[in-house]
């Protein structure tokens, strides 16, 4: 009799594991009913378009525009007026205009050393976009495999209560002892604290993604999609400045350099005065006056050391770039090799482990439900599928980490 109710009390469980999928399946997408998550293509376009960093590179950009434009700045045009008694007894008048320039050479070179300063804005705004978009995928991703442990510990959670009230009802009946139900209970708090701990840092992670797209409300993403980083040929062919914001910059640092060692050379060069002058004597007649000259420094050394200090400025900046392209190159080679090994990793997960995880929970789930074995054999011998998958998620984890610091490193922009 006892064994005839056991029987028809494990009959729903039964009928419910056969219908569970043999594959972990993605996880539907939290959130208000029809309101589809967003994919990573969307979440990329929003979070560039309203990000304040990169708002504030925007401003950056046009006000290194707007000074661009100040490089004919002339000195400031000195007119003086006089009435008096100037050359004589009788109140006379006079009126003088100067006007003080460097040469037209000076003052374009000037302008090119302005607009070289744009370009130098222009590629830190850029490497702030490389750089938010490196963040914004490695948050999207690590929230996107939150959903696959959350939905691994449930699937867990769900065949242990199953299993707990399997053991529960032997206890009942007499076919077992107490310490198949202890276990069984302490097993199913275990995985209840460990997925409300799963649940609270998908939360965080989700915050954190609105943060980044500026957005009220915590981010909803697209949970159906692919959780690995998908990595094309063309996305990491080669590291030149084209490909990496930072090169590019440190050549622009070394243009605007060039620059600043030809105007420096340039202010060596002497000023041009023009003048006018008008007066008259006696008040009897008008005289005027064209006035030319030049201007130039008596300590000519003071130049010579600021065109000393430009060229070197301008070797400092070509040893900073070839130091950067050889540091970075190194570290594109080791990510390839750490990315192929990551690679060769998850090929083994999906090909050998996960298969087998799979087969040895349903060979032990068999197997208890025949009663070849108890609660405890049950998890002793189930626990292993579950590590694996586990590590699985977490291999997939290292994997999009290096996939991400690689697509970042020689990766063309958006």
């Amino acid at each position: 009799m006892r064994i005839l109710l056991l029987f028809l009390l494990l009959i729903p469980g039964f009928l419910r594991a056969q219908t569970t999928p043999r594959t972990l399946p993605p996880p539907a997408a939290a959130g208000p009913p029809g309101e589809a998550g967003l994919t990573l293509d969307q979440i990329l376009q929003a979070g560039l378009s309203q990000s304040l960093l990169t708002q504030s590179g925007r401003l950056e950009i046009e006000r290194q525009r707007a000074l661009s434009r100040t490089g004919y700045d002339l000195p400031r045009t000195v007119a003086d007026y006089q009435i008096g008694q100037i050359s004589g007894p009788l109140r006379d008048q006079s009126f003088n205009i100067v006007q003080q320039t460097a040469l037209p050479g000076l003052y374009s070179a000037q302008r090119r050393l302005l607009e070289g300063q744009v370009g130098s804005a222009e590629q830190r705004v850029r490497q702030q976009r490389r750089d938010l978009t490196r963040t914004i995928r490695s948050t999207y991703y690590e929230l996107l495999l939150s959903y696959r442990r959350v939905a691994l510990l449930r699937r867990q959670d769900s065949l242990y209560q199953r299993a707990a009230r399997a053991a529960r009802i032997r206890y009942q009946t007499g076919a077992t002892n107490r310490l198949e139900q202890v276990s069984a209970q302490a097993r199913q708090l275990e995985l209840q604290n460990r997925l409300a701990l799963a649940r609270t840092d998908q939360e965080v992670l989700r915050q954190q993604l609105s943060v980044l797209l500026n957005q009220p409300r915590p981010a909803r993403i697209d949970t159906t999609a692919a959780a690995v980083v998908a990595l094309a040929p063309a996305d990491t062919a080669g590291l030149t400045a084209a490909t990496n914001p930072l090169l590019g910059l440190l050549e622009q640092e070394v243009e605007v350099s060039k620059r600043q060692t030809r105007v420096e050379e340039l202010r060596r060069l002497p000023d041009l005065r023009l003048g006018y002058f008008t007066q008259t004597i006696n008040q009897e007649r008008v005289f005027h006056v064209v006035q030319a000259g030049v201007a130039v420094p008596l300590l000519g050394g003071v130049q010579k050391s600021r065109i000393e200090a430009a060229r070197l400025g301008e070797q400092a900046a070509e040893t900073q770039l070839h130091y950067a392209a050889t540091q970075l190159g190194g570290q594109l080679a080791n990510l390839r090799r750490q990315l192929s090994r990551a690679r060769a990793s998850l090929t083994y997960y999906e090909q050998t482990a996960l298969p087998q995880a799979r087969l040895i929970l349903d060979t032990a789930e068999k197997s208890f439900r025949a009663g070849d074995i108890d609660y405890v054999e049950y998890v002793v011998n189930t626990e292993p599928a579950w590590q694996i998958r586990a590590a699985h998620l977490d291999q997939v984890q290292r994997y999009n980490d290096l996939a991400l610091q690689l697509l970042s490193l020689a990766g063309h922009d958006l």
